[in-house]
């Protein structure tokens, strides 16, 4: 098929919760690839980045978590 991507009917799981990993799976999926990002309960520390900068004014958006995991899909483990 012509529209397919390179990477289309690649399943992925990302374990993975820091800058290496997280980045591997967005190109994948950028490519194609269905994605899974599984999360501790608690959810991934990059949820909450935004608030631990020393700015005085934190952004309300966690947008490295944003940037880290477009096009995944999400499940917590419970």
């Amino acid at each position: 098929m012509p529209n397919d991507n390179i990477f289309s009917g690649l399943k992925v799981v990302d374990l993975a919760s820091f800058i290496a990993g997280p980045s591997a799976a967005v190109i994948l999926s950028d490519f194609g690839a269905d994605v899974i990002k599984v999360e501790p309960p608690s959810g991934d520390l990059w949820r909450i980045a935004n608030h631990l900068a020393t700015r005085s004014r934190s952004p309300r958006m966690p947008y490295p978590w944003h940037l880290a995991n477009r096009n995944k899909r999400a499940w917590l483990l419970i």
